[in-house]
């Protein structure tokens, strides 16, 4: 056999011997001994996550870079790649199986360097912040085991949950890996919908939606839901009881919301504090959005002013008529913020009949904003309607330089 052919079968047995032991079998030989100055720390970095998106539909902010090692003046030595260092898994995707939104649950990824270098970990990215992986140690010899706590934070998710953590390596052969944790979450109290949202009510004529709010242990109860809105709505609490959801026993209270006939024509937002006797959701809170008509009608009811930048000019244009044909009369309009440098103002399309006036917004944008979300307040004339408001939104960005 020639020093190739034998130096190739060394290599193949020392890997199979490798895999073997982190598999549980029982081989013979010798463990590398760690080479101490290849122990001494590299500069290794670890992302730690953190929440930035509505999970929401789920967006999610990976965090920030922080350094671990670096040399005494301060800077980030390099590490360069080895070939001969190999990162392997005993399982790339673990599961938590159906746990609770109470508590946060730690899970372990098992791994070894199935190589013949050592093995550094330089990077790891978790996709998400509830997600936070935890490694003290970043250098592992060759056939050094180690493991990966991962600890996920449960809290406001609802149903099947994947997250994703990114491992970076000086493995020139594979230096990326992913891991996978996989959850099923069951909230302890579960709000049917979330926001509440009603059609067109007519001025005098009222409206009623419910909230079905199911708890997971017994003898589960609302003890308040408030709002500080009594002028426009109504709550009261309604206990449902025992019911089957889901394939499982629950206990159900309904919040029913109403409309009160005496709600004036505008648009009406609210939200909803809830008590509860569950000690994980103590106290929570709900949207309610509605709109009364009346004899006024705004089109549109919401102005987008789309995406502007510091600097531009925009114009939007709202009507308002009266579905009776009465005249009525405009008396001002105006709006409150400081992205905008506007000029409001209010023309009868016909001014003799003035039953229906041209609403106009005309400026410039004057300070960024990432989101740009402001009220836009006409008053007329007119009993129960003397103040109806449009939202405009928009997304306002620095102007490049």
């Amino acid at each position: 056999m020639n020093p190739m052919t034998r130096r190739m079968c060394t290599v193949s047995l020392t890997t199979l011997g490798l895999l073997a032991a982190f598999a549980g079998a029982q081989v013979t030989g010798t463990k590398p001994a760690a080479d101490p100055a290849k122990k001494q720390a590299q500069p290794v970095k670890e992302l730690t996550g953190h929440e930035g998106h509505n999970h929401g539909p789920e967006g999610h902010n990976t965090g920030t870079l922080r350094p671990l090692n670096v040399n005494p003046n301060g800077q980030a030595a390099p590490t360069g790649p080895t070939a001969n260092s190999v990162l392997l898994f005993k399982e790339t995707t673990v599961s938590t199986g159906t746990i609770l939104d109470t508590d946060p649950v730690d899970v372990n990824f098992e791994f070894m360097n199935t190589g013949g270098e050592d093995l550094e970990i330089t990077l790891i990215k978790p996709s998400c912040g509830c997600t936070v992986p935890d490694m003290s140690q970043k250098v592992y010899a060759p056939g050094e085991k180690g493991t990966m706590k991962v600890t996920f934070d449960p809290s406001g998710k609802n149903g099947p949950i994947s997250r994703n953590i990114t491992i970076y390596t000086n493995s020139s052969a594979k230096p990326v890996h992913t891991i996978i944790l996989h959850s099923y979450v069951n909230p302890v109290v579960i709000t049917e919908p979330r926001i509440l949202a009603f059609d067109l009510t007519q001025k005098g004529q009222g409206a009623t939606k419910d909230i079905n709010v199911y708890g997971r242990f017994e003898d589960f109860k609302i003890s308040r839901a408030t709002t500080q809105d009594i002028d426009t709505f109504g709550i009261e609490i309604i206990d449902g009881g025992k019911v089957e959801k889901n394939g499982e026993d629950m206990w159900l209270q309904i919040i029913r919301v109403s409309i009160l006939e005496s709600a004036k024509p505008d648009s009406h937002r609210t939200e909803i504090t809830v008590r509860t006797n569950e000690p994980h959701k103590e106290l929570f809170s709900l949207s309610v959005v509605g709109r009364v008509i009346g004899d006024l009608e705004l089109t549109p009811v919401r102005m987008t002013m789309g995406r502007l930048v510091v600097g531009d000019e925009f114009e939007r244009e709202v009507t308002l008529r009266s579905k009776s044909g009465d005249a009525f009369e405009v008396k001002s309009v105006n709006s409150v913020n400081v992205v905008l440098d506007a000029q409001y103002t209010a023309t009868p399309v016909d001014p003799e009949k003035r039953n229906e006036w041209t609403i106009t917004v005309k400026g410039t944008v004057i300070h960024p904003a990432q989101r740009f979300n402001a009220q836009l307040n006409v008053l007329t004339d007119v009993a129960d309607e003397e103040t109806l408001t449009v939202q405009m939104y928009g997304q306002l960005q620095p102007k490049a330089p």
